[in-house]
């Protein structure tokens, strides 16, 4: 017989090749699996990479990297709540409004519940300190949207509504806080300051420098949307802000984005307000006071003014004076510098060792001859000794002869060093949006490389005529005096002392800053006593008050009919606290109109 395999046993290569085969499908599921979930959690991963990328880069600032990597994690994941919620914080640190809103509503539809990488309430606070209370608002109901016992959120919804006035609503939103958080004190604090405002009817947004109030909201009806304290001795500052035209102007319109909810502080002492505003009475025309040693304004005045708590039922009579009660003189008007000018070629002749033994005496006839035209003194002074007698008695052909020997490129370098040609800004930076907050002052001009002798003469007084201009405003006159009482250097001026949140928080804080230092302490000095001597012994007597030391100078310009009034002085001299410029608008000469007005205000400053 032969012998036979069982047929339903395979040869061994057959049963080998089964088994391979098998092990191959077997491998080739398990690789699908496995790339399939590779696939599924990779894909996951770099969603989730993404967005905390994102999330970062957000907290950074970084609003290009943010956008960038919030996009590629909708592109792994169309409907990634993360990710639209993160395209909807960076749409609203933008500015972007709506964006940000159709955004945040799309994430919630998406099946955002929370966000524990990015904190709404957080952004809203980051807002909030930075009294950004349009921005901050979106953020907080956005928070509460997500998690309605979020008592942080509820906090900051009622801070949003107390900057907007809204009182009873933030009422509402400060108790909901303490509910979901006892603890949460400053909800406590900002309860009992909202439940305060309410009582009171107002709420106090404008402070001067001693944390006296100038301005606040009106909460009850029939009373005006809002009240200016010192109402028109401190009109040109506060500005208006009309009911009836939506029309802003001084601290109103330059500050607008911080008003209302913040607290702003000026330099403006309302007692000094108070003294200048007496001091130049009836006369038109502007006066300025600033710390020579900080740059801080402590007074500006402009006169003709207005009443900014009436001025919708003044505003015909208001916009149809011709004296333009509007305009503020001090910063927005210029005016031919006359004699005060001097000091400034005064300054160039000590910078430069001018040999003054070359130049006096001078013979001052009352009028002379250069390059054929006529040049006037203001009076016949006869034989001018020296420098001191010059400045004592305001000597244009003193000031003249000293002038041809200085030179046009050298007048023109003091000039430029004393910052005419170049722009003065009372406003600040805001840090938070890397902003410049501007509140601009006419730039003075002054002479470019004068051509003739007369030309010269001219720059060297302070004097205009066509094709020649001269001219200064009030603030930059009383800087030119505040530079030489701080010892040469000149210090950059501003109004805003400080700005506080609604919760307190300091928003921006001034730092005095000097800008240029156009002499040396000992020509300060120098020009110090010259100016000293004026007031003592020279033309600006009337300026002088017993017991205080004030160094001043005198000026006047514009035509004959329309003379403008100059005094800028400093004191006491010897350790100088104020700077003070005044001007009088076609009122006359400085010695007999600006000089007493200065005299009357120190008299005040130091009773």
């Amino acid at each position: 017989m032969l012998n036979r395999r069982p047929i339903s046993h395979l040869s061994s290569g057959a049963y080998y090749k089964r088994k391979k085969a098998g092990l191959i499908f077997w491998a080739i599921i398990a690789f699908a699996v496995l790339a399939g979930a590779f696939h599924f959690f990779g894909k996951n991963l770099q969603y989730a990479l993404n967005v905390n990328s994102g999330a970062a880069n957000l907290k950074k600032g970084k609003l290009a990297a943010a956008t960038s990597n919030f996009n590629k994690a909708v592109n792994i994941k169309r409907d990634g709540a993360l990710a639209i919620d993160g395209l909807g914080a960076v749409a609203l640190k933008q500015g972007d409004f709506e964006k940000a809103e159709k955004l945040y509503t799309e994430a919630i539809a998406a099946g955002l519940k929370s966000n524990k990488t990015i904190n709404h309430s957080e952004i809203g606070g980051q807002f909030l300190d930075a009294g950004l209370y349009r921005y901050a608002e979106p953020e907080f109901k956005h928070a509460v949207a997500l998690n309605q016992f979020d008592a942080e959120a509820m906090f900051g919804l009622g801070s949003c509504a107390h900057a907007a006035t809204n009182l009873d609503e933030a009422i509402k939103y400060y108790n909901k806080a303490l509910q979901y958080n006892p603890k949460l004190t400053k909800a406590r604090k900002n309860l009992s300051m909202a439940e305060d405002d309410r009582n009171k009817g107002a709420i106090y947004y404008l402070f001067d420098r001693n944390g006296e109030p100038l301005a606040r909201y009106n909460l009850i009806p029939g009373q005006g949307k809002k009240t200016y304290i010192l109402d028109q001795r401190a009109a040109h500052i506060t500005g208006f802000d009309s009911e009836k035209r939506a029309t802003k102007e001084g601290i109103e319109k330059y500050l607008a984005e911080y008003i209302p909810g913040n607290r702003i502080y000026l330099t403006i002492d309302s007692k000094m307000q108070n003294t200048i505003s007496r001091a130049l009475g009836w006369y038109k025309g502007a006066v300025v006071v600033l710390n020579p040693k900080t740059g801080e304004i402590l007074g500006l005045y402009s006169q003709p003014t207005f009443k900014p708590n009436t001025i919708d039922h003044d505003w015909w009579d208001v916009v149809g004076n011709h004296n333009k009660p509007l305009l503020n003189r001090a910063t927005d008007k210029l005016y031919e510098p006359g004699s005060i000018a001097k000091m400034m070629t005064i300054a160039s002749a000590y910078e430069y060792s001018i040999d003054m033994d070359k130049i006096f005496p001078v013979k001052c006839p009352g009028h002379t001859y250069y390059d054929n035209k006529i040049f006037w003194c203001w009076t016949k002074h006869g034989k001018v000794k020296s420098l001191e007698e010059t400045i004592d008695s305001s000597c244009n052909i003193g000031a003249a002869e000293l002038a041809f020997a200085i030179g046009s490129p050298r007048l023109t370098e003091y000039n430029t060093k004393f910052g005419f040609g170049q722009e003065l800004d009372l406003g600040f930076n805001d840090t938070t949006r890397n902003l410049r907050i501007s509140i601009p002052v006419k730039t003075s001009s002054a002479p470019m490389n004068d051509r003739t002798k007369f030309d010269l003469a001219m720059h060297a007084c302070g004097l205009s005529y066509e094709g020649h201009s001269y001219t200064i405003t009030p603030l930059h006159a009383a800087l030119l005096a505040a530079t030489i009482a701080n010892d040469g250097v000149m210090m950059d001026p501003y109004m805003i002392k400080e700005i506080r949140n609604i919760n307190g928080k300091i928003i921006y804080q001034s730092t005095p800053k000097a800008i240029k230092k156009p002499v040396t302490p000992e020509t300060a000095e120098k020009i110090t006593k010259l100016m000293i001597n004026s007031v003592e012994d020279g033309i600006g007597q009337k300026a002088r008050v017993n017991g205080i030391s004030i160094a001043g100078k005198t000026g006047t310009s514009g035509k004959s009919g329309a003379l403008n009034a100059w005094f800028i002085s400093f004191a006491p001299a010897e350790n100088p606290e104020y700077a003070i410029a005044i001007c009088g608008d076609s009122e006359g000469k400085g010695m007999s109109v600006a000089a007493p007005v200065a005299g009357d205000i120190y008299k005040d400053i130091f009773k």
